[in-house]
């Protein structure tokens, strides 16, 4: 009773913002150009501001002459002032938190995280849940296990006192959404701070063995939650006979026509995570495992900030930008020469860059991501994630880049009629200078051809070609793995990244990538 008198109250506090906020979908142009203006007139005296002319920008074309487009690299310099502690360096407000977020090309960056910033997540995160509760009546009385990593570091500070890192996606919700959520929680957060990793594993499994009535499963990569589950098939008739021995006969009377992830969890509703891209083979992957639930692929969300929310709609799930928050602009793909558009300016078919201008100082800044525009949600464009720009791999010439490589992979396996569980390209650390292609699921045969097919379409790339005719190159390898999701993210986590957020890639970085598929055990050290 008192988990649905929460619920309730969580809710009613949903709508009235949820409302306000849909309002703001009709009304793009004008939303965004208020948002812009606040944001200059916010943060003119910074020593940003100050260095680009704020005082005299009058509208969106001044913004875009006087404000440059930005990567990481540009405004590591300002960030690193904040970090010591400086006063006003990209924002008036002070900086609550920095986070770390993994570079594509590059070790890992330092962002802040302002107040400001935490509003602009929540006018994206509110339309989101509100919609969630009310397509699914039956989240009702439910309970909810929201990603949460183990830790991987010891808690940091930076130079100047601010705090490093947070510990679950809870913190990305404003206050009363995080109140109501973690009494709401299969899994308590407190496991975040756990730091050994078996332990951790431990505690989150036995939270959601103990979680009879869970109705949502919110995580990143799809294959985070296939890696509990491969441990959950392990150990839990064993688990259910010691701590709930009467709902034993049960569970075991379901298995006769369900899988063992809907018979423990039989009010289980809808799974959220990453399933555009490169994380569709691992979505698809999970949902064998759950074929009878929902499963609704995450907006284009980043620790820098959030482009779109997941909408319901009979059509199926719509991402809608989320204008209500940061000031987005949107450059041209194929026209990169071409001035960035405002999102109602965009055209529907066409691939576009986001820009993100937001409350904790990034301005103009470059996501790296590739988005298309699918059509419209009121006067808002809706935009599908197409893949990441700034993550290439280029041994000698030949210039890989994420987005060609998710494109090529996709096709060859559909064009095979194939659905492996995991593929991934990456090139071999040492000895000879050639690309590996990791699938699972095929026979070597099948990889062998699929490898060949690969290198076939690779070849018509000028750079690839010539690489290839100089013998800098030697042909793609078929490696046939088993449990390369699992294996794959256990690897990236030994690497000190956070379990719960690995961005889901076919194309990945030189590194001892046959150690981690071959001798797996190296990564679950410590």
């Amino acid at each position: 009773m008192m988990l649905r008198a929460i619920q309730r109250v969580y809710q009613a506090s949903l709508w009235s913002r949820s409302r306000r906020l849909h309002l703001d979908l009709q009304r793009c142009e004008e939303v965004q150009s208020r948002r812009l203006k606040f944001l200059i007139r916010d943060n003119t005296s910074t020593v940003y501001g100050r260095d680009h002319s704020f005082s005299t920008i009058q509208s969106f074309r001044d913004y875009q002459s006087k404000v440059p487009i930005v990567d990481y690299e540009n405004v590591e310099n300002y960030i690193q002032r904040a970090a010591a502690g400086e006063k006003q360096v990209l924002t008036t407000e002070p900086i609550l938190i920095f986070e770390e977020s993994s570079g594509s090309t590059s070790g890992n960056k330092l962002l802040p995280c302002t107040a400001a910033l935490f509003q602009e997540f929540s006018s994206a995160t509110v339309p989101w849940l509100y919609d969630l509760n009310r397509s699914y009546d039956l989240l009702n009385g439910t309970t909810s296990y929201w990603s949460i990593s183990p830790v991987t570091r010891k808690k940091r500070k930076t130079s100047g006192g601010i705090p490093i890192g947070f510990e679950d996606d809870t913190q990305y919700f404003g206050p009363m959404e995080r109140w109501a959520l973690k009494r709401m929680l299969a899994v308590s957060p407190e496991v975040a701070r756990i730091e050994d990793s078996e332990t951790w594993t431990d505690s989150t499994l036995h939270g959601l063995l103990r979680a009879e009535n869970l109705g949502m499963i919110s995580v990143w990569h799809p294959s985070f939650f296939g890696l509990l589950l491969r441990r959950i098939e392990i150990i839990w008739e064993e688990w259910i006979l010691r701590n709930a021995p009467h709902r034993l006969a049960g569970i075991k009377k379901t298995l006769a026509h369900a899988t063992l992830a809907e018979s423990l969890w039989p009010r289980l509703q809808v799974v959220s995570c990453w399933g555009d891209g490169p994380a569709a083979q691992a979505m698809a992957e999970l949902r064998r495992s759950m074929p009878n639930v929902r499963f609704q692929p995450k907006g284009l969300l980043a620790t820098e900030g959030v482009v779109t929310f997941p909408l319901e709609s009979p059509e199926g799930t719509r991402h809608v930008t989320a204008i209500g928050g940061h000031f987005l602009e949107f450059q041209n793909l194929h026209n990169p020469s071409h001035p960035p558009k405002m999102a109602h300016e965009l055209e529907v078919g066409a691939e576009y860059a986001p820009l993100l201008s937001t409350g904790a100082g990034l301005y103009r800044y470059r996501l790296g991501d590739a988005v298309r525009c699918t059509g419209f949600h009121h006067s808002t464009p809706s935009l599908s994630f197409e893949g990441r720009m700034d993550q290439g791999v280029d041994l000698c010439g030949e210039k890989l880049n994420a987005r060609q490589v998710d494109a090529v992979l996709l096709s060859s396996v559909k064009q095979m009629g194939l659905a492996p569980p995991f593929m991934l390209l990456a090139p071999e650390a040492e000895q000879e200078r050639r690309y590996l292609l990791f699938v699972e699921g095929l026979t070597l045969e099948q990889g062998m051809n699929m490898a060949e097919r690969v290198e076939k379409v690779f070849c018509e790339s000028h750079g690839y070609a010539y690489a290839r005719r100089l013998g800098q190159l030697l042909p793609i390898k078929a490696i046939i793995v088993q449990r390369g999701a699992e294996n794959y993210l256990l690897a990236k986590q030994s690497q000190g990244k956070r379990l719960g957020q690995i961005k889901p890639t076919l194309l990945e970085t030189p590194g001892p990538w046959l150690a981690a598929f071959f001798n797996p055990t190296q990564n679950r050290k410590g």
